[in-house]
């Protein structure tokens, strides 16, 4: 009973560490989307940098979502503000590049190598909470995913499937 009990523990504390991984790479991430899409608003002239960035750091903890709304609002106050199409259209192009290259290439390379989830499992994650919850499965889907994989990798009978998520180590 006892050796149930410390696995048992042992699977809880690795669950919260797991989770609070998360949390800080979620939050580095969120962070340098947020500063480098200040940091466009303030190369092209787009009025109040620090609160786009600040709006873009805090919206980005909405997964994919979040990058959208951001180029959305940005794009219809610049189109405001921003006389000329062509520098316009690059401005559009630059915020949506920051959130492409923050959100969609190194979030997920992130994500994958904290966890050790193989990237198309963060992917399909994402599409497969977020099809079931909406935006709140969009949020915690890796979370969800992390504690899923740590679950699995307990019992005989599923941690083919957690190596399998995992993607660096071989199927036995």
């Amino acid at each position: 009973i006892l050796k149930q009990q410390y696995a048992s523990v042992k699977t809880f504390i690795k669950i919260e560490s797991d989770l609070l991984k998360f949390i800080k790479v979620k939050f580095l991430v969120s962070l340098f989307t947020g500063i480098f899409t200040g940091l466009a608003c303030l190369a092209f002239g787009v009025s109040f940098p620090i609160f786009w960035g600040l709006f873009a750091f805090l919206i980005n903890f909405v997964q994919m979502i979040g990058s959208i709304v951001t180029v959305v609002m940005l794009a219809v106050f610049a189109f405001v503000e921003i006389d000329q199409p062509s520098i316009l259209l690059f401005f559009i192009l630059t915020t949506t590049g920051v959130q492409a290259i923050f959100g969609g290439v190194l979030e997920p390379i992130f994500m994958g190598k904290s966890f050790s989830i193989n990237i198309v499992t963060v992917l399909v994650m994402l599409m497969l909470w977020g099809y079931i919850w909406g935006i709140p499965g969009l949020i915690m889907s890796i979370p969800i995913t992390v504690f899923l994989k740590i679950l699995m990798e307990q019992f005989s009978a599923t941690r083919v499937i957690a190596k399998l998520m995992s993607g660096n180590q071989k199927v036995t």
